[in-house]
C-alpha cells in the first residue's frame, strides 16, 4: 500500500522551498524598485512645489509688477 509513496521525498521540498524563497526574493526586489522610484518622483515633485512658492509680501508683489493686471484696449 506505502510502495507508491517514494521513500526520499525530503529533495522536492527543498526544491519547492529555494523555488519559493526565490520568487520572494524577485517581488522584495520589484517592490523595492518600485518604491525607490515613486519616492524619487515624489522628491522632484515637492522640489518643483517648493521652488514655484516664493515668500514675497504682498506690497511687495504690487509694486514688481506681478500677479494678475486689468485687461486694456477694452
Amino acid at each position: 500500500m506505502f510502495d507508491a509513496v517514494p521513500n526520499d521525498s525530503t529533495g522536492y521540498v527543498f526544491a519547492a522551498y529555494i523555488v519559493f524563497f526565490l520568487l520572494m526574493l524577485i517581488y522584495i526586489g520589484i517592490l523595492g524598485a518600485k518604491f525607490q522610484r515613486i519616492n524619487r518622483d515624489i522628491t522632484e515633485l515637492t522640489r518643483e512645489v517648493e521652488s514655484g512658492r516664493s515668500p514675497v509680501p504682498a506690497d511687495e508683489a504690487r509694486s514688481t509688477g506681478t500677479g494678475a493686471k486689468e485687461p486694456t484696449g477694452v
